[in-house]
């Protein structure tokens, strides 16, 4: 993929990132898309800190998830190549959780945003010959 289509193709994975990101934190972009977040993550903070015995209230644990993809979107756009890397691999992380927790609560289908957002992000940790595509 020569260089400005993987550039776009950054941009573009970040911008989403950064968007859901947003929508999670507040309905001021996508009412629909926020009021949705908050009914899916009220099962998801029973999921993994549940079975931890370990007490989360949806709407925090919404939050810390919606400024994570917020960060790391951005730092996947201006961060220097260390902090991008981490950035794609706490992404990686994220969406790998999210598709389990909703694997776990029997929501097979509202997995598959979630799986592409996966592969999206896996092709930016995978990069061009097995190198990430700020470490050229």
């Amino acid at each position: 993929m020569g260089f400005p289509v993987r550039r776009l193709f950054v941009v573009a994975v970040s911008l989403y990132y950064i968007y859901m990101g947003a929508c999670k934190v507040t309905p001021a972009l996508n009412a629909d898309l926020h009021n949705e977040f908050r009914s899916s993550f009220s099962g998801h903070a029973k999921v993994f800190p549940g079975r931890l015995n370990v007490k989360v209230d949806p709407e925090l644990y919404r939050l810390i998830f919606g400024v994570i993809e917020i960060v790391s979107g951005a730092l996947i756009i201006i961060g220097e190549s260390v902090w991008a890397v981490y950035a794609v691999y706490t992404l990686l992380s994220l969406q790998t959780f999210l598709c389990l927790s909703h694997y776990s609560q029997g929501e097979s289908t509202k997995c598959i945003p979630s799986l592409v957002a996966l592969n999206l992000i896996g092709i930016l940790a995978a990069g061009s010959h097995s190198t990430h595509y700020k470490c050229e």
